[in-house]
Protein backbone atom coordinates (compact mmCIF):
# COMPACT_ATOMS: atom_id res chain seq x y z
CA UNK A 1 0.00 0.00 0.00
CA UNK A 2 0.53 3.55 -0.81
CA UNK A 3 1.61 6.03 2.19
CA UNK A 4 -0.81 8.30 0.35
CA UNK A 5 -3.28 5.39 0.56
CA UNK A 6 -2.47 4.68 3.96
CA UNK A 7 -3.11 8.09 4.99
CA UNK A 8 -6.56 8.31 3.68
CA UNK A 9 -7.96 4.80 5.29
CA UNK A 10 -6.23 6.04 8.42
CA UNK A 11 -8.07 10.06 8.58
CA UNK A 12 -11.43 8.27 6.97
CA UNK A 13 -14.68 8.57 9.00
CA UNK A 14 -15.40 5.20 8.08
CA UNK A 15 -14.25 1.59 8.75
CA UNK A 16 -11.81 0.55 6.24
CA UNK A 17 -10.65 -2.66 6.23
CA UNK A 18 -6.62 -3.36 6.03
CA UNK A 19 -4.63 -6.65 6.48
CA UNK A 20 -1.44 -7.65 7.29
CA UNK A 21 0.25 -10.64 5.81
CA UNK A 22 -3.43 -11.83 5.45
CA UNK A 23 -4.45 -10.81 9.09
CA UNK A 24 -7.15 -7.91 9.74
CA UNK A 25 -5.56 -4.95 11.67
CA UNK A 26 -5.91 -1.56 12.67
CA UNK A 27 -3.67 1.28 11.84
CA UNK A 28 -3.07 2.90 15.16
CA UNK A 29 -0.42 5.77 13.49
CA UNK A 30 1.89 6.24 10.94
CA UNK A 31 5.55 8.14 11.00
CA UNK A 32 6.46 10.56 9.61
CA UNK A 33 9.51 10.30 9.36
CA UNK A 34 9.89 6.67 7.95
CA UNK A 35 7.95 4.25 5.78
CA UNK A 36 6.03 2.24 8.70
CA UNK A 37 2.68 2.29 10.89
CA UNK A 38 1.97 1.40 14.28
CA UNK A 39 -1.32 -1.25 14.07
CA UNK A 40 -3.10 -3.31 16.45
CA UNK A 41 -4.23 -6.91 15.67
CA UNK A 42 -7.96 -8.09 17.40
CA UNK A 43 -6.07 -10.02 20.39
CA UNK A 44 -4.60 -6.55 21.12
CA UNK A 45 -1.06 -7.02 20.14
CA UNK A 46 0.87 -3.85 18.52
CA UNK A 47 3.64 -4.05 16.50
CA UNK A 48 5.23 -1.49 13.59
CA UNK A 49 5.38 -2.94 10.18
CA UNK A 50 6.28 -1.62 6.89
CA UNK A 51 3.14 0.23 5.18
CA UNK A 52 4.27 -0.79 1.84
CA UNK A 53 3.32 -4.58 3.05
CA UNK A 54 -0.54 -3.70 4.60
CA UNK A 55 -3.37 -4.64 2.06
CA UNK A 56 -6.65 -2.96 1.54
CA UNK A 57 -8.94 -5.91 2.37
CA UNK A 58 -12.07 -6.36 0.72
CA UNK A 59 -15.27 -5.55 2.74
CA UNK A 60 -17.81 -8.13 2.88
CA UNK A 61 -21.33 -7.13 1.41
CA UNK A 62 -24.26 -8.92 3.52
Amino acid sequence: MEMSRAKEIFESESFIPVEYEGTPIYINRLFDTSPYAEVRYDNGAVTNVPVSELKEARQQTH
